[in-house]
């Protein structure tokens, strides 16, 4: 298929990467930036502008990937207002879109993604949405040039999912900041956490979160609890922190 992209971020990176590995045919680059437009452009092999109204017209398929607060105004300005437009929000409802198209929808890749860091979309879930249903059969043949994880979900389903990855990832991801201060200030390398972080995400691929949960709060250990409680007594923000969690596992398993 003919992609343009809009957007030259995280996800318009490596967005633009997975559809030209699908055999799919990017045509061209927007985005504000003329160094950012430029620099992936180069990478993909294609051409670019930095005006809306230079967009090329022969794509079958718009992505715009961009922050979500400019998803709305890079809408407004969408001159093709025949051509399939999408968006890749987690949580911007479809309808954003009306104002630049009268053919929308969504194509929104559920990984984490960061310029520099390779990743393979062959097992990246793709959840589609789309006004009409030929838009969403012309978006799953898309979807399938680069997964074989291709779901239909509408918009407030996918917000849900969002808040959900936002727990599994950005949460976790803080949780690993937070230890690695914590060790920090005792001159201790977070080298020392790795093999229990993958030893834990191994576990849950293999089996449910429920199942796999263990520590002090899960035991129901209260001597445990107040000591770790008392060894952050100098720092309240993470000493809530612990707390609020820990109560959190104690109702879910002792309530």
């Amino acid at each position: 298929m003919k992609v343009v992209i809009l957007g030259s971020g995280n996800v318009g990176t490596h967005l633009g990467r997975a559809f030209i590995a699908g055999g799919n045919d990017v045509l061209q680059v927007y985005s504000r930036r003329m160094e950012s437009a430029t620099k992936l452009a180069g990478e993909l092999g294609c051409a670019f502008t930095t005006r809306t109204d230079s967009l090329n017209t022969a794509a079958d398929v718009y992505v715009i990937a961009v922050t979500d607060d400019a998803i709305a105004d890079l809408a407004a300005r969408f001159p093709l207002k025949e051509k399939l437009l999408v968006h890749t929000s987690g949580t911007t409802p479809m309808d954003v879109l009306q104002t630049g198209s009268s053919r929308i929808g969504v194509f929104y890749p559920l990984q984490t993604f960061s310029k520099e860091v390779p990743v393979s979309f062959r097992n990246i879930p793709v959840c589609l949405e789309a006004a009409a249903g030929s838009d969403m059969q012309q978006l799953e043949i898309l979807a399938r040039s680069l997964t074989g994880k291709v779901y239909r979900i509408d918009s407030t389903d996918r917000q849900k999912l969002h808040v959900a990855a936002v727990f599994a990832c950005n949460f976790v991801n803080h949780m690993y900041a937070v230890a690695a201060d914590i060790l920090e200030e005792q001159g201790l390398p977070f080298d020392l956490l790795r093999p229990l972080i993958e030893e834990t995400a191994r576990k849950v691929m293999k089996g449910e979160p429920d199942d796999m949960q263990t520590g002090p709060a899960r035991r129901k250990n209260q001597k445990v609890l107040d000591k770790h409680s008392e060894l952050l007594a100098e720092n309240p923000e993470y000493r809530s922190l612990y707390v609020t969690i820990s109560k959190s596992i104690l109702k879910k398993y002792h309530a």
